[in-house]
């Protein structure tokens, strides 16, 4: 800064007192721009380096483990997820299992694929149907001998929170394109469908 941006107001005892001219320092907007983002920039960097610096904190955290029964686990359980809406209720759990499991799995299911089948109504009988019209069968863990669905079954139990023994056998679906399964209802109305063990 010079002195000409300045210019004399008044004199005493030998000293020069000074004000701002202000009609010589006027941004032009190009230059407001520039400011703007390098401002915005260095805002978003600095609250990246603190949301990173409480997720390192946070995964650093010691626990001290509990004593369990029979039924319980030996460790803590941490698997991320990410709410996607409340109402309804979706989560989304990203990588919940790997590529390799995902293709073991298909490749375990592909022998046994046969067309899905509808539950019938009282008097119906199983025929040519366009309603559902994939490519399904069911697998248990006893029907895996390497243990990946053992692995999966686990993981699953402790995302929901709710025991194994409360499962089914997993359903493994194939739709090739153009097939579909048309909207429908799962229920079983018992003056329709006679007397189920559930609503499953």
């Amino acid at each position: 800064m010079s002195t000409s941006d300045y210019t004399p107001k008044a004199k005493a005892k030998g000293k020069a007192y000074w004000h701002w001219n202000t009609t010589k320092t006027k941004l032009d907007f190009p230059t407001v721009i520039v400011f703007c983002c390098f401002f915005f920039v260095f805002g978003f960097l600095c609250s990246s380096l603190r949301s990173q610096r409480g997720r390192q904190l946070l995964n650093s955290v010691e626990y001290e483990l509990m004593g369990h029964g029979k039924t319980g686990d030996d460790s803590i359980s941490v698997i991320p997820f990410q709410v996607i809406s409340w109402r309804p209720r979706a989560f989304y759990f990203p990588k919940f299992a790997t590529l390799e499991q995902c293709q073991h799995i298909i490749n375990l299911a592909k022998p046994y694929l046969a067309p899905s089948k509808l539950a019938l109504r009282k008097g119906e009988s199983e025929g040519p149907q366009d309603v559902r019209t994939s490519m399904g069968t069911f697998l248990s863990i006893s029907d895996d001998p390497t243990g990946v669905l053992d692995a999966i079954e686990e993981k699953i139990a402790k995302a929901t929170k709710l025991p194994r023994t409360h499962y089914e056998h997993f359903n493994v679906l194939r739709y090739e394109l153009g097939q579909k399964y048309d909207s429908h209802l799962d229920a079983f109305p018992v003056e329709q469908y006679g007397p189920q063990k559930s609503q499953r």
